[in-house]
């Protein structure tokens, strides 16, 4: 119960913080950002998340969703030079499997 106050907690510090710089999503994208590499790195050691999915937020962005067995989920944003930023947090993970003769 522990780990999961202080995830959430840490988590929600990084995000609290980027949104105090004001509103603009922008600005404190790159005030508060760190090196793809190292936030990668953080995420496996700390929560033990790795890679689920990922997609193109056009020429410039990359979002990616890193999943722990545990249910725990982080929604990154990286953009062209590296730099990348926790959006959104979270527990509970669950993939939903549609068959695919059904619509979604």
């Amino acid at each position: 119960m522990a780990r999961k106050s202080l995830l959430v907690g840490l988590k929600t510090l990084i995000l609290a913080g980027a949104l105090a710089v004001g509103t603009n999503a922008a600005s404190a994208q790159y005030q508060y950002c760190v090196e793809h590499g190292d936030l990668v790195a953080h995420l496996s050691e700390q929560f033990q998340e790795r890679q689920f999915a990922f997609g193109l937020i056009g020429q410039m962005a990359i979002m990616e969703v890193y999943v722990a067995d545990s249910g725990s989920w982080t929604i990154i944003v990286t953009d062209v030079a590296g730099r990348s930023c926790i959006v959104a947090a979270g527990e509970h993970w669950e993939n939903v499997v549609i068959p695919p003769d059904q619509d979604a």
